[in-house]
């Protein structure tokens, strides 16, 4: 079992840039979702989840760090556009966007607030991509609609096999060593047109049914290090 792809997302809700290898700290990944788009009028924290259709654009928007020691953001629009955390008009822009009064949270140094509680890290095989995708052949269950840190190649292995590793160390050859923690359940997020990917409501709809809505696990460092692309990965027996 090797690591095919690696993710970080400095932006809540945005799209992520892919990664050569991720530097795990006892506290996780120092600056995946380090930002975040506040909403000025409710005060809170917006994601692309959310029902409410003036967030929806957000998956559509790429992010990628560009700065890491004051942590600086670069976000990319579908049209070409882009603007940089450090730009004074970012709030403006991304407001503009939007059609809402909304400001870029971590801007300033200080980590974003989360919508929700996030574990060190999200992984998921391609074993469980190729279940789901046996039993909706139609739909493009691409890794980046499931949003993990870290993709797991598999082979010719199909099922759901992460799921038994919660309680279980997860060795990177880089170092790294993860515990699974819980499942990780799912959101119509993975539904939304983002990129390439089209819209699709029974991607979800599979996940629900195949999995009881749960793709891919989350974890904890247990020992903090390096995972690189092309780590073999052994799971503790």
């Amino acid at each position: 079992m090797k690591v095919s792809a690696l993710w970080l997302y400095p932006v809540q809700s945005l799209r992520g840039q892919q990664m050569e290898a991720l530097d795990f700290a006892s506290d996780g990944l120092r600056l995946d979702r380090w930002f975040g788009i506040r909403d000025v009028e409710t005060g809170g924290m917006v994601g692309a989840s959310m029902a409410k259709r003036a967030w929806l654009p957000l998956i559509t928007w790429d992010a990628a760090i560009v700065e890491a020691g004051r942590p600086k953001v670069e976000i990319r629009f579908p049209d070409g556009g882009h603007v940089v955390s450090d730009d004074a008009a970012v709030d403006q822009v991304l407001s503009d966007r939007l059609g809402r009064a909304v400001e870029l949270k971590g801007k300033d140094g200080v980590k974003a607030d989360r919508r929700y509680r996030m574990a060190s890290c999200h992984l998921i095989t391609s074993a469980t991509l190729k279940r789901l995708h046996q039993s909706h052949p139609e739909g493009d269950f691409a890794p980046e609609r499931f949003r993990p840190n870290m993709v797991l190649e598999c082979g010719e292995d199909v099922g759901f096999i992460e799921q038994p590793w919660l309680g279980k160390l997860i060795t990177a050859a880089s170092g790294a060593v993860l515990e699974g923690t819980e499942d990780c359940k799912r959101c119509a997020l993975t539904t939304r047109a983002q990129g390439d990917l089209p819209f699709d409501p029974k991607i979800l709809h599979t996940v629900m049914l195949e999995n009881n809505t749960s793709a891919g696990i989350y974890a904890k460092v247990s020992q903090p290090g390096r995972v690189a692309l092309g780590d073999t990965i052994s799971i503790e027996q």
